[in-house]
């Protein structure tokens, strides 16, 4: 028997329950950084979108200007 083996073969079916014991917390800390980068993606898009948001609206706000002046210019040349 090698010196490794030696040191596994501690006691019958231990090594199985460790294994199966550092798989479970494993898949417990895996669950745990996903959910983590999940939060902080929703931060990031909900920061993204109120930001979109705002600039849209800054835009639009120019926008409707622009083509209310077009207007205000065509209906003067139509009165005079």
């Amino acid at each position: 028997m090698r010196r490794e083996d030696a040191r596994v073969r501690v006691i019958p079916g231990m090594l199985e329950i460790a294994d199966r014991e550092r798989e479970a917390m494993w898949e417990a800390s895996a669950a745990m950084d996903r959910e983590r980068r999940r939060r902080e993606l929703d931060a990031e898009r909900l920061q993204y979108h109120r930001g979109q948001a705002e600039r849209h609206r800054r835009t639009m706000s120019q926008l409707v200007g622009y083509h209310e002046n077009e207007a205000q210019k065509l209906l003067e040349r139509k009165e005079s």
